[in-house]
């Protein structure tokens, strides 16, 4: 069973009195134990997503089924889910302790319970030392471990994070990647992402889906979903001395003084291009291999309205 099924979803806004597609029969499968990205460019029906997967929202058509239960008929589920935002705030005056103990109140965990799963927060995110502390006199990285501690205090299966590392220095954004990867695997927590920094989403997730004007355009792999636009990839070998020139172009390389460049599509042999070096008695220096990135990805994309759910 897949933590969270998306069936078929629409959702239509007007404008100026003309309705249209915010979200356009979006069909996803998320699974269990998995960080999942969810990307694309702004007003492409990210938010409406998490807000329907949330409950906030009502699809006009479609369904959202959490652990096997749809989300709009069995409200109980919710207790299964919690939210994390980059924006999320707390009042200035309450303490880390005082956070944590209204939420798990909220939530309707006992007394009892709720002091244990307080302590293993604190201690988990390592903020047992600043609980006693206002949120206003908190740093940044406290004060996303605090919201992390805060969306685990129902001990949910799965985790909406919306923006997680927004408009965050690069130092506590590495600090809060690390966090997301380790709550997924320490505690096996199903992660679904919104995300406009590519490289966080290619070091996190397992697989992703690439939304534009309210339709999956592609899912899949960070790889898989790469090689659907870019069939092939830069390789830069620096030699000591080129000796054959002549042979070199021959086999299709390009020469810039000490380097040799060629292209190669994902289907080429590598070792057979290294073997020819060391077979002809060349030295090898340095490799560098330039693979399309997901932000190259990201604006190829863009350029093009293609459909291809997979």
């Amino acid at each position: 069973m897949d933590a969270i099924q998306i069936v078929n979803v629409s959702k239509k806004f007007k404008e100026r009195g003309k309705s249209f597609f915010v979200l356009n029969r979006i069909n996803l499968n998320i699974k269990k134990g998995e960080i999942f990205g969810f990307l694309g460019p702004n007003g492409a029906g990210k938010t409406t997503l998490l807000s329907i997967i949330l409950g906030i929202l009502y699809p006009d058509e479609g369904k959202v089924i959490i652990m096997g239960q749809d989300v709009h008929k069995k409200r109980e589920i919710m207790e299964k889910i919690n939210y994390v935002s980059g924006e999320t705030r707390f009042h200035w005056v309450l303490t880390v302790r005082d956070v944590l103990n209204f939420y798990g109140m909220s939530y309707g965990i006992s007394r009892k319970k709720l002091k244990k799963r307080i302590k293993m927060l604190l201690d988990f995110f390592g903020i047992t030392q600043i609980a006693h502390r206002k949120f206003d006199s908190l740093s940044t990285g406290e004060r996303m471990r605090l919201v992390f501690a805060k969306a685990l205090l129902n001990e949910p299966e799965i985790l909406l994070f919306d923006e997680p590392t927004l408009g965050l220095d690069p130092q506590i954004a590495n600090k809060v990647r690390k966090e997301i990867k380790r709550v997924n695997e320490e505690l096996r927590t199903t992660i679904l992402l919104t995300s406009h920094y590519m490289q966080e989403v290619e070091s996190l997730c397992h697989r992703i889906a690439f939304i534009n004007k309210g339709r999956i355009i592609d899912t899949g792999s960070v790889e898989k979903v790469k090689r659907k636009r870019f069939s092939s990839y830069d390789l830069i070998i620096k030699v000591r001395e080129i000796k054959d020139q002549k042979l070199m172009e021959e086999m299709g390389f390009k020469l810039c003084k000490d380097r040799v460049h060629i292209n190669l599509s994902y289907h080429d042999d590598l070792n057979k291009i290294l073997s020819f070096f060391t077979e002809n008695g060349y030295k090898i220096v340095d490799i560098q291999i330039k693979k399309p990135t997901l932000e190259d990805y990201f604006v190829s994309t863009l350029d093009t309205d293609e459909v291809v759910q997979s």
